[in-house]
């Protein structure tokens, strides 16, 4: 008995470092994620079946776009957290992240000149 919970005990303890230690997702990577992979064909299944989770998780990507969206009116710019995060979800791949900010933000041409992987 005093084994198998010292083993459950060592599990328990393992699985939490690991989960510690695991570097926290930027909300702004999630977001861009969840934008790539909305664009992506369905999948095979018929159903989809969304959570509360899901449409909480909906809900902050939209704040957060709509608050990148007035940060870009105002000064013309993307803000240097969102840009870094679009370089870290592409893998620093500047091709790959204009092609994203032209695909999914109006005006794309006008901001691609601030766009930038290497100052990030």
């Amino acid at each position: 008995m005093k084994t198998s919970m010292g083993i459950l005990v060592v599990v328990f303890f393992a699985t939490f470092l690991a989960i510690s230690a695991a570097p926290p997702l930027n909300p702004q990577e999630s977001c861009i994620r969840r934008n790539i992979n909305r664009s992506q064909p369905p999948s095979s299944s018929l159903e989809h079946k969304t959570s509360i989770f899901d449409s909480l998780r909906d809900n902050l990507c939209r704040d957060m776009a709509r608050a990148v969206m007035f940060y870009v009116r105002i000064t013309g710019k993307f803000p240097a957290h969102y840009v870094k995060a679009m370089c870290n979800v592409f893998g620093n791949d500047e091709k790959k992240v204009k092609e994203y900010v032209m695909d999914k933000w109006l005006g794309g041409s006008k901001l691609l000149s601030n766009v930038s992987c290497a100052f990030h």
